[in-house]
């Protein structure tokens, strides 16, 4: 009994101090479910039919009583996991998932550039948004032009960005940490091929109850942790037939979206064939307008 109260206690000061400013901290996207999307994708103007799932970026740590420990090689089953799930979450939700597999990567040099800068840029992207995820709905982040170039690259309509964060704790750890136990954090970002824009944005943070997830759990069954996070991050993720009604937003914070398929069309063919050039491949047709 006396060690539950410590743990209630220390819980309490944590997050008196995480959620003392509420303006810093009302738009983060760190406990719960977040969910933003553009009134383009609700409405469908911009709601991909096909989407190429790249591969998910999975960091698992051990938590240990004043610090944690990065479990690399046990990451990479996680990563799996994750692209299986949110495969099937979103093929039952009716569209057509391309998984992008490491095997992809390796035999294809093109799409190894691509995905290289194209991860770096949404990252530094990412870093914002999870200070301030509603701001996906006025069209405030984008993945840039690599997103668009890999989607035509790819014959899809937009790419999904995957990423998690898995924290497992053992034994006293999980107990007495002033932290609370482990917890694992995931999200997906949905860029499209017109704009290279994110469209949408999932996320998830699970502690597992009070005593959090343990390190066992997660390393012994990847596959059922990562099922039950993708699909409460993906609670909101409309059918791919369904119309959403449009969100009532400041008119003065939308940014514009630059929309003109010919040109757009145009400019990330020049910009592949750059890249063809570079790579010595062959060139390849110009990509079909969507």
């Amino acid at each position: 009994m006396t060690m539950n109260v410590v743990h209630l206690r220390a819980w309490g000061v944590a997050l008196a101090v995480l959620l003392g400013s509420q303006a810093a901290y009302g738009q983060a996207c760190v406990f719960g479910a977040c969910t933003a999307m553009t009134n383009e994708f609700r409405t469908m103007e911009l709601r991909p039919q096909t989407i190429a799932l790249l591969p998910p970026q999975a960091n698992l740590k051990k938590k240990k009583m004043l610090m944690a420990e990065d479990m690399v090689a046990e990451s990479e089953p996680l990563e799996e996991s994750l692209a299986a799930a949110l495969a099937k979450r979103l093929g039952e939700l009716g569209y057509d998932v391309k998984i992008i597999t490491r095997a992809d990567v390796e035999a294809d040099p093109v799409l190894a550039d691509l995905l290289l800068t194209a991860n770096q840029r949404y990252d530094e992207e990412r870093e914002k948004i999870i200070v301030k995820f509603r701001e996906v709905n006025y069209r405030r982040y984008t993945a840039g032009d690599t997103a668009r170039l890999l989607a035509d690259h790819l014959d899809v309509d937009a790419v999904g960005y995957a990423r998690m964060e898995a924290v497992g704790a053992t034994g006293a750890a999980q107990a007495f940490s002033p932290t609370g136990g482990g917890q694992i954090r995931m999200d997906l970002a949905i860029a499209h091929a017109r704009t290279g824009d994110i469209e949408a944005f999932f996320g998830i943070t699970d502690t597992g109850g009070m005593f959090g997830k343990s390190l066992d759990g997660i390393l012994k069954k990847p596959d059922k942790h990562t099922a039950k996070v993708t699909k409460k991050a993906t609670k909101n993720f409309p059918k791919a037939d369904k119309v959403l009604t449009a969100q009532k937003l400041d008119a003065s914070k939308v940014r514009t979206a630059e929309l003109t398929e010919e040109s757009d069309a145009e400019q990330v063919l020049s910009e592949l064939e750059g890249l063809l050039e570079q790579g010595g491949g062959s060139k390849e047709p110009a990509p079909a307008e969507r």
